[in-house]
């Protein structure tokens, strides 16, 4: 458990998400191009206990864009996720980490309908290709990208938790993913519509900061000296593409 202990030990200084609920880190890569091939190899890298796996079927969905979204790169996403207990319903409004963001994003009010799960207001930090490096070499790691969002999240299917309003349908295809978890951590497998695979380690913390950013950027060293390549797409991207 060398990496979630070192994550567990850093002293929390400066608060990267202000009044956010959640800080979460993300990295993820292609297998076929290098690094770990499963959910479980990365685990058994980074040091990180890992878990059964939970089988869990994901659809993305097209919602209308709401009004009132900040200027800039604001989106809306949604996604219906079934497992073994039955389904879950997302709706996440997401974007570029700014003080106008964080003001519309923190007093957003959930539109879907069911038996409430979670509410997030959340800080995302991802690695990707296509960002300024450290040292200016494009073959080492990306500068990570900051995002604001706000997500909720009922226990019910698409169909009855979407109003009208929101103009839901579910895209054509479906992920089928692998979950381990581990106290805060979370290790996926997403194959995806595609039939490619992609791997994704994630973190979340109550207050983000600089230390905790520093520790889990140790964990991505660790993965990229064992071969893997940050990809440049994000998850709901490559998850929602449907082939044809």
């Amino acid at each position: 458990m060398k990496t979630a202990s070192l994550i567990a030990a850093v002293a929390t200084s400066a608060c990267l998400c202000a009044h956010a609920d959640k800080t979460e880190y993300a990295f993820r890569w292609n297998p076929e191009n290098g690094g770990p091939a499963t959910a479980e190899e990365a685990a058994r890298i980074l040091g990180i206990n890992d878990d059964k796996a939970k089988k869990i079927e994901v659809r993305y969905l097209t919602v209308k864009q709401p009004a009132g979204l900040p200027n800039g790169n604001y989106q809306a996403v949604a996604r219906e996720r079934v497992d073994k207990d039955g389904p879950e319903s997302m709706y996440k409004v997401r974007g570029p980490d700014s003080k106008a963001g964080r003001t519309v994003l923190s007093m957003w009010v959930c539109p879907l309908s069911g038996p409430a799960l979670e509410t997030k207001f959340e800080v995302d930090v991802n690695w990707a290709l296509g960002e300024k490096t450290r040292s200016g070499d494009p073959n080492e790691l990306p500068t990570p990208r900051t995002a604001i969002s706000f997500s909720c999240s009922v226990g019910t299917s698409a169909n009855a938790a979407f109003p009208k309003a929101t103009e839901m349908s579910p895209r054509s295809c479906v992920n089928h993913v692998r979950r381990l978890k581990s106290d805060d951590w979370k290790i996926e497998e997403w194959v995806l519509p595609t039939s490619a695979l992609i791997v994704e380690v994630s973190y979340a913390v109550d207050e983000g900061s600089p230390s905790h950013q520093k520790a889990f950027q140790a964990s991505v060293d660790t993965l990229l000296k064992a071969g893997a390549q940050p990809l440049p797409d994000s998850k709901t991207l490559l998850g929602s593409t449907c082939p044809g």
